[in-house]
């Protein structure tokens, strides 16, 4: 399974969080990054997605969803499976 584009819900002074951002474009992925400190919309979506508004942990950031496949964290090898 392969997909144009994953959507990343982040924030900016998660250190994993910019960890996949750079991983993510090292790969020339093709993704959306939203900030869900300064976009209410993005974090309505992520909590909706995820069922609840704990999604601040460090144990969770960032969130990759990719079509209906949630990802906590900066797990490359798992993106991998999904991206081309």
């Amino acid at each position: 399974m392969t997909t144009d584009k994953l959507k990343v819900f982040c924030t900016p002074f998660c250190p994993k969080c910019n960890d996949l951002l750079a991983y993510l474009n090292k790969r020339k992925v093709n993704y959306v990054s939203y900030d869900i400190d300064k976009d209410d919309d993005a974090r309505k979506e992520v909590i909706r997605i995820v069922g609840t508004d704990d999604i601040e942990s460090p144990d969770k950031l960032p969130i990759v969803v990719i079509g209906d496949k949630v990802i906590y964290g900066c797990d490359n090898k798992e993106i991998d499976k999904y991206v081309t």
